[in-house]
């Protein structure tokens, strides 16, 4: 009995791995206002940060814009050119940042 318990269980187990992968690549629908106001938040240095985790962590449906979030993201890392660090874990945009999400911003329409 103990064999059928244990493939069961890692039965199941398979069954919810594959259930939560599928469920955390799906895709979200954003609209060029929303990806825009928020590059817009990091231009005026007024960025709000658990709006930009979900960013972060999401995959747009719509291919330009998500093109253009997988730019924004990488502008933000530590080591980036366009950011500088102004605390343990934050950072704000430097003047080339703020061009780069200016042009971003604009590409969002």
């Amino acid at each position: 009995m103990s064999i059928l318990y244990w493939l069961g269980l890692g039965g199941l187990a398979v069954i919810a791995f594959y259930l939560f992968k599928k469920w955390k690549v799906r895709s979200v629908e954003w609209k060029p206002e929303e990806v825009a106001n928020l590059l817009e938040s990091w231009i005026k240095d007024d960025v709000d940060y658990k709006r930009w985790d979900y960013f972060e962590a999401c995959v747009i449906a719509n291919p330009k814009l998500e093109a253009i979030r997988q730019r924004a993201i990488k502008a933000i890392h530590i080591n980036s050119p366009y950011i500088e660090v102004c605390g343990r874990h934050e950072g704000k945009l430097n003047e080339k940042g703020k061009e780069l999400f200016k042009e971003l911003r604009k590409q969002c329409f």
